[in-house]
């Protein structure tokens, strides 16, 4: 009896074994839900396979569910404490949510148990467990590059037959430097080299040329794997993906109804449709996705980050609003994207439009009406004379939406465009200092544009903040040096620094050069521009004591009143300085242009 039982346990062990192989090609091909029930039936039937149960944990870990990808190695650990894997996924684990040392005591368990002589491990299970641990040194938010293609190249050294160590080494290479992208080819190359029939590596490939922005070469090498195996899904989601940075929306919307079709059934792949449809900007259908699946009981953080992304796009800033909150109060801190804190600027800024169309107060019957939506009221305060005064604060969307602009851009260094958005929210709060503060911000980036020089120079004018604004007119007007406007707005920097006791006059020379560098065109188009400088001009030869010329001052004040842009300033030259006694039968010089 005892034989037949041990004969039986083997014959199911093999058959577990034989299935595992399977269930591993469903991983791969993004089918996580089926690849689980594989694997669920495998380690029913084999509960001490350290080896399936860290397969369990790697399909759980490729479909975000970390958790679960934890519990299952840790149970291969308990089961089976010689497999080595299993310690190197939980590293993977642990590193991912930012354990670095508690990552680093897993790895080193993982090499300690697969070089142990005593646990006879092959070279290649050895070299498996060192790629694993690579793998692992690349989770998280600052992957170890140096010390995962140490362990790659360990594993290639001991054991070169491995395609999958190719693929990860090309891939950490990329990561680590983008702009070299003949290293990682030529690992991607040997992995196809060793695996010809596998269409892994080229799908790898293609997509280092998606990353790489080179969408012909991604869409030519996703062909190239789907020719090789026309079952791969991933590589039609990539060539999907490809094909709409290509803007060939036609055959990226066929490429991803052909990977929902291989995935018939699947949640997961379900939620990358939602996000696809996301992408190509059919922001109902990716809801209605969303809907139907949250109606179906799939609790997913991604969706509900989609949710509110469609949300806001289809311009539903209050219901996006309430989905973001929801999103935010659920996802873990070190999961949240620079892109979440993105479109919680631009609801706030979609609430602060909607606010400054509707206000919330209203006159009912001559009473005030107030919306707490988005007001509060404080206690009324009753005055001496009798009246009441009603005192409302407003929800300050702008600067909230700032705040947020700044997080995402210092989140991700890629982002750095995000400092003006946060700026032009301040702006629009009437923050503009802490508009300075941002734009200087983007300056220590090191990666300002021209443009930016003109933002930072305007929003410094507006503070107040004059010798900053100078500065940064200088800079534009050194990269735009044909064009008036800068000369004009250093112009007003720098008579923002004169005081009412003592002026310098040190816009002077700067005004001079709005009159030179202005067009004829120009000059009847902008009309105030041109008049502001003219009597700038007028003011300095009447009451600069040190080059006092009455006649130039007539001169120029003549040139405001015959400009006639119909300002204050035309008729404060008009009613004032051309009828004041000091100029009162002075004859205008004959020629008071700027040389």
């Amino acid at each position: 009896m005892k034989n037949i039982l041990t004969i039986g346990l083997a014959c199911t062990a093999l058959a577990a074994s034989a299935q595992l192989p399977e269930a591993i090609k469903l991983t791969e091909n993004e089918q996580f839900e089926k690849a689980t029930t594989a694997f669920k039936h495998i380690v029913q039937n084999s509960p001490n396979s350290g080896e399936a149960w860290f397969y369990l944990g790697e399909n759980y870990y490729a479909n975000d569910q970390a958790d679960s990808a934890e519990a299952a190695y840790l149970h291969g650990i308990q089961v089976n404490p010689n497999y080595s894997l299993n310690y190197a996924g939980m590293g993977k684990v642990l590193r991912d949510k930012g354990d670095i040392n508690g990552a680093q005591a897993q790895f080193a368990k993982a090499s300690e148990v697969a070089e142990l002589k005593a646990n006879k491990n092959s070279k290649q299970q050895i070299a498996a467990t060192y790629r694993e641990e690579a793998q692992g040194l690349l989770a998280g938010k600052s992957p170890d590059y140096a010390g995962a293609l140490a362990l790659l190249q360990k594993a290639i050294d001991l054991y070169p037959k491995d395609p999958e160590a190719y693929i990860i080494k090309g891939d950490a290479l990329f990561d680590q430097n983008p702009r070299d992208g003949t290293t990682p080819l030529e690992n991607y190359k040997s992995a196809m080299a060793l695996a010809p029939l596998s269409a892994e590596p080229v799908a790898r490939k293609a997509f280092m040329y998606y990353r790489a922005k080179n969408f012909t070469s991604s869409i030519d090498e996703y062909t190239n794997a789907i020719a090789l195996d026309p079952n791969y899904a991933p590589a039609y989601r990539g060539r999907a993906e490809a094909y709409f940075m290509a803007r060939n929306f036609d055959k990226a919307t066929a490429d991803m109804q052909k990977y929902l079709q291989l995935n018939t059934g699947s949640t997961s792949a379900r939620v990358r449709n939602a996000q696809f449809l996301f992408l190509v900007k059919k922001y109902d259908e990716s809801l209605s996705e969303i809907q139907a699946l949250e109606q179906e009981g799939v609790k997913n953080m991604t969706l509900k980050r989609l949710k509110a992304f469609d949300l806001e796009e289809k311009g539903q800033f209050d219901a996006a609003n309430t989905a973001m909150k929801a999103y935010f109060a659920e996802q873990l801190k070190d999961k949240v994207i620079s892109l979440d804190y993105e479109y919680q600027a631009k609801i706030y800024q979609g609430l602060a439009k909607e606010l400054e169309k509707n206000p919330p107060i209203k006159i009912v019957n001559g009473t005030a009406v107030v919306d707490g939506s988005n007001a509060t009221v404080a206690p009324a305060v009753k005055n001496l004379d009798g009246t009441t005064t009603l005192v409302v604060k407003f929800t300050p969307y702008d600067s909230l939406a700032a705040e947020m602009y700044l997080k995402a851009a210092r989140m991700d260094a890629s982002k750095n465009y995000l400092f003006l958005e946060a700026a032009k929210a301040f702006t629009d709060a009437k923050a503009y200092g802490r508009a300075v503060s941002a734009m200087q911000e983007k300056a220590k980036s090191g990666q300002m544009e021209v443009n930016d020089w003109y933002y930072l120079g305007a929003m410094a004018n507006r503070a107040k903040m004059f010798q900053t604004a100078d500065s940064a007119w200088t800079v534009y007007i050194s990269k735009q040096p044909n064009i008036y406007q800068g000369y004009l707005y250093r112009a007003r920097s720098l008579a923002g620094m004169d005081t009412a006791d003592v002026k310098s006059w040190l816009a002077k020379d700067a005004y001079a050069e709005v009159i030179r560098k202005m067009k004829p065109e120009e000059q009847q188009s902008q009309k105030a521009d041109l008049e502001e400088a003219y009597n700038y001009m007028g003011l300095y030869f009447l009451y600069d004591k040190a080059v006092m010329d009455r006649a130039k001052a007539k001169c120029w004040f003549l040139k405001v009143s015959t400009l006639n842009a119909g300002t204050s300033i035309t008729k404060q030259v008009n009613d004032v300085f051309l009828k004041m006694k000091e100029l009162k039968g002075v004859e205008p010089a004959t020629d008071c242009n700027v040389q």
